[in-house]
């Protein structure tokens, strides 16, 4: 097996260096396998009796026990072949892709060895030799690299191993203790939803993008026909407005310009169970998935995007536009975790750590906490154009303890309902998402508010 058309993951290599504290591996040592055990024990038994009662047969019966044995054993090696683990720090992977870790195995003797790898792996990487089992032949004092994969279903950060590499010599008399290799930690990028908006975002106030702006300058976007001034270029001139009023008319448009927008991930609880790519998805999932999608699409389009956590941790990710811009928010995005008990995060704290008064923010909440509410109430109160997606999947409910369960659920939905429609009476535009352009309602209406 060899590294050839197998796409290549980040890797770190944890058995470059032994943990602090852990046991320090044995070493890797050639030993007897029970077959060389059995054919010895073969032969001295063999010829025990025939000495004993006189049996010929017995010696015959042994000798080629005997004769296969030396002739095995007459290259032995002496030391052991060397596995490793390599990492690729450039390379990356996405969900439904093939993640791989690449394990180096070199033989220094000059006889054939056989290298049996066994490997685990996270429930979210199906590996594709079932447990990680195979094989592989080594030439005299040659080396090979082998390929511990399988299709990761899941984003984040996973681990592949440990990895167990055994190697058999003198046709399976001799074999080497186990070498233990801790593994390594693929990121697996999540796979963005599908998303499009043909909608301006309002305050486009950079030097040059594709929104439209209130100011006038040099695009397609037509303002109004008025009256010439000097300074005007003359390929904008109107000539058939200019031949019925008899003046000089020319065209007006509006300059189009980039906008900054911050994400805004809340993840202070985490509902439903994740099926990975193929199944369910959980408020991390969604929430991940959609601010991907958003991400993507404004920094391909020239926007400067942002990604703020709304939890325990805090992470911010830093602006930026274009295709590496957007690849580093997906990999800022494999990052994200949602912690078991996580410290209650401060709303007014976070608002202030937003950019400009003129920045689009696009909070992903699933509506759950009162700090929630409270953020999102907070940056409308502020006079910031916020943008509420509700990331709380459809399928989502609690498990079902008591006969009076559905009750409850039914008042909860009424009770989540009600602070929609306050919120959206605060000016606040709330919408769920549900993939390609489904917040281009949303966005027209925040464009109508802000020409009001």
């Amino acid at each position: 097996m060899t590294l050839a058309g197998d796409p290549a993951l980040s890797l770190r290599t944890d058995s470059a260096r032994p943990h602090r504290g852990a046991q320090t591996e044995p070493p890797v040592t050639w030993r007897r396998t029970p077959a060389l055990t059995r054919a010895v024990a073969l032969v001295a038994v063999c010829l025990l009796v025939s000495v004993a009662f006189g049996r010929i047969d017995l010696v015959l019966i042994a000798a080629p026990f005997a004769i296969g044995t030396a002739v095995l054993l007459q290259h032995r090696p002496t030391r052991p072949p060397v596995a490793r683990l390599t990492a690729h720090d450039d390379a990356t992977t996405a969900e439904g892709a093939t993640a791989s870790a690449s394990l180096a195995v070199f033989n220094p003797e000059p006889v054939p060895v056989t290298t049996l790898v066994t490997a685990g792996a996270d429930p979210w990487i199906d590996l594709h030799t079932g447990k990680g089992d195979f094989a592989e032949r080594l030439a005299p004092a040659t080396g090979r690299d082998m390929v511990v994969a399988g299709r990761a279903r899941r984003w984040g950060g996973h681990h592949i191993g440990p990895i167990h590499v055994r190697s058999i010599a003198c046709g399976g008399l001799l074999e080497t203790t186990v070498q233990r290799l801790h593994g390594a930690t693929v990121w697996v990028l999540p796979v963005p939803d599908w998303f499009d908006s043909a909608e301006s975002l309002p305050f486009a106030d950079g030097v040059t993008g594709v929104h439209r702006s209130r100011r006038g300058g040099d695009s397609g976007e037509l303002a109004e026909v008025r009256l010439y001034q000097p300074g005007d270029r003359l390929r904008r001139i109107d000539w058939r407005t200019s031949m019925r009023s008899q003046d000089l008319y020319v065209n007006a448009t509006l300059s189009e310009r980039d906008t900054d927008v911050t994400l805004i991930l809340d993840l202070q609880v985490e509902a439903g169970v994740s099926g990975g790519l193929d199944g369910a998805a959980s408020i991390a999932d969604l929430t991940v998935r959609a601010a991907g999608a958003v991400a993507s699409h404004y920094a391909l389009q020239g926007d400067r995007t942002s990604c703020i956590e709304f939890g325990a941790r805090g992470r911010r990710m830093r602006a930026g536009a274009g295709r590496r811009h957007a690849a580093a928010t997906l990999r800022w995005l494999a990052s994200v975790d949602m912690p078991v008990d996580p410290l209650p995060p401060s709303p007014e704290m976070l608002r202030r750590q937003l950019a400009g008064q003129r920045s689009l923010n696009v909070v992903f909440t699933p509506l759950l906490t009162d700090r929630s509410l409270a953020l999102v109430a907070a940056i409308a109160r502020a006079g910031r154009p916020v943008l509420c997606v509700d990331t709380l999947p459809p399928h989502v409910s609690p498990p079902d303890r008591t006969h009076w369960t559905p009750y409850a659920e039914r008042l909860w939905r009424l009770s989540r309902a009600n602070t929609v429609m306050e919120l959206r009476d605060l000016g606040v535009a709330v919408e769920p998402w549900q993939g390609s352009a489904s917040l281009d309602n949303v966005l027209a209406e925040l464009n109508r508010r802000r020409y009001r």
